[in-house]
């Protein structure tokens, strides 16, 4: 076969030509084939190493987000429940709420001398004569002037005074007393009549200490309140005390800030109360 006869003008048909090959190149020759090789042009094997690559980091990095990342359980670890776990000097010690009361104070200084004693058998009750710059009021008008049986009392200023009151509680307020377990409603209803005799219109007042009396065999309550006014400040503590009468016997007694250093007077009148037959 001559070259003239392959390369004519006219051309054969397929089968002819692969036949033409395979006489040419061998019959092992794979003309028409796609070449299986990883090598093949377009397709270098550095693409399949990176990808090969970037799925190992992706696994890898699934793993630790699961096992150690934020996508781990919250199992906490010996080391967090002991630092959790609070020791015995970092326990915060239970504290009384803001909103409850404790017992009347202490309140600091000299107290005046007692110098003999108050009786006031109308109420039951007697109380300590005090010395110093206090003074009985005796005048026969105390009861109607002031709706009290005895009056103690010491110029603080001008217009105020401080004073201790006794008797039993008004008929007016009897109302307020339906039992002797629960003496508040009757200590309010004296403190709410005080407020509007002897302070000026407007005052309020806030309580700082309740607590209960025992008074011999008798028992009683009192409450101090701290009252705010336009003329000044004062501390009012009242106590109403079961006497075996219809109605509690009632100790009142108040203090303009213009008279604090009488504040421990208040005390020495609430330990030495007594009980007396009429």
């Amino acid at each position: 076969m001559t070259a003239g006869q392959i390369s004519g003008s006219r051309t054969p048909p397929p089968d002819r030509q692969q036949e033409l090959w395979n006489n040419v190149f061998g019959d092992e020759y794979e003309g028409m084939g796609e070449p299986d090789s990883l090598d093949e042009p377009g397709k270098p094997i550095w693409i399949y190493a990176l990808a090969g690559s970037v799925s190992i980091a992706l696994v890898g990095a699934l793993l630790w987000a699961f096992l150690a990342g934020p996508l781990a359980g919250d199992k906490e670890t010996p080391a967090a429940a002991d630092t959790a776990k609070p020791s015995a000097s970092s326990t915060p010690r239970t504290t009384r709420s803001s909103t409850s009361l404790g017992r009347l104070k202490t309140y600091p200084g000299k107290a005046a001398p007692v110098v003999g004693t108050v009786s006031d058998t109308t109420a039951g009750l007697s109380v300590p004569r005090l010395g110093g710059t206090w003074q009985l009021d005796q005048r026969g008008t105390v009861r109607g002037t002031y709706g009290f049986v005895t009056r103690q009392y010491v110029k603080t200023g001008t217009d105020t005074y401080a004073q201790i009151l006794t008797g039993p509680l008004p008929a007016a307020m009897a109302s307020s007393f339906t039992s002797e377990k629960d003496l508040e409603p009757a200590i309010k209803s004296v403190v709410v009549n005080a407020r509007k005799r002897f302070f000026p219109e407007g005052n309020t007042v806030r309580k700082i200490a309740q607590q209960p009396l025992k008074v011999g065999n008798s028992t009683g309550q009192l409450i101090a309140y701290s009252l705010t006014s336009a003329s000044g400040n004062a501390t009012i503590v009242t106590a109403a005390v079961n006497t075996g009468k219809d109605v509690p016997a009632i100790v009142y007694m108040s203090v303009p800030a213009t008279g604090k250093q009488l504040l421990p007077d208040v005390n020495t009148v609430v330990r030495q109360l007594k009980v007396i037959s009429q």
